[in-house]
């Protein structure tokens, strides 16, 4: 998964800049919300996201700029975001991991950047997308993960992890906790990750968390997760969008 634009009912919210709306048909997208949650929170993601990615992958990663280069280009745009605050520590012969990468749409940017770079994500058909997207990028590898874990990544590999409009679409805290937590697994000493979360609700969302319209995170679970593993808490601050804020951990 990469960048996905809020939606909210009936409104339109501006956010980040750019204007989200509600869906139109052929979208299933309202169908997906009311149905009732699976048992298996994983599944649950696995399906909504497979069906998005099927429908339509582009749009639901940027409801906004989805078509021809204005999709691409919003990448570099949000590469560039994404790698804020952390660029004077930044080095080319990095490896770089990318949490819910969707087609690739940054990964294309950070395979010029860096000299390893990998994609993870949940749902199968943006996997298939990307390799396909990225089959120019020779140091760039996507692996399709099982919505919780990086298992099948190795141990103290990575220099810098990111995520990017994902963990806000995640409607259970401990699949983001385990996130978390296998993250701190894959990263070298000294390690960064830098990921965006959801702290307010959204204008027009549900009465539950959904695949679209995940769970909230504050100050309590980010102590938890300093509880859980020695991570090094760098920053918290605010995103543009005052429902949102970015974190960044480092790894001792």
């Amino acid at each position: 998964m990469a960048r996905k634009a809020l939606i909210a009912e009936p409104e339109m919210v501006r956010t980040m800049g750019y204007v989200a709306c509600h869906l139109e048909p052929p979208m299933t997208e309202d169908n997906r919300r009311s149905a009732p949650s699976p048992a298996s929170v994983t599944d649950w993601m696995r399906n909504d996201w497979d069906a998005r990615g099927g429908e339509n992958a582009r749009y639901y990663i940027n409801t906004n700029e989805h078509d021809g280069f204005d999709f691409a280009l919003s990448g570099c745009r949000d590469a560039f975001e994404v790698l804020g605050l952390l660029h004077k520590e930044l080095r080319h012969d990095m490896r770089l991991l990318e949490i819910g990468c969707g087609i690739g749409r940054m990964l294309q940017f950070f395979g010029v950047l860096f000299a390893e770079v990998h994609g993870i994500d949940i749902a199968p058909s943006m996997v298939t997308q990307a390799r396909e997207y990225l089959k120019k990028s020779a140091n760039v590898q996507v692996h399709l993960g099982d919505g919780r874990t990086l298992t099948g990544l190795p141990s103290s590999h990575f220099d810098l992890a990111l995520s990017f409009q994902v963990f806000q679409h995640i409607p259970d805290k401990q699949v983001i906790t385990d996130y978390v937590r296998d993250t701190f697994r894959v990263l070298r000493p000294q390690g960064l990750f830098k990921f965006l979360v959801k702290t307010k609700p959204w204008n027009g969302q549900g009465p539950r968390p959904d695949t679209w319209n995940g769970i909230e995170i504050g100050r309590p679970d980010i102590d938890q997760w300093l509880a859980l593993d020695p991570w090094r808490l760098r920053s918290v601050c605010d995103s543009v969008d005052p429902t949102k804020a970015w974190v960044v951990l480092q790894k001792p």
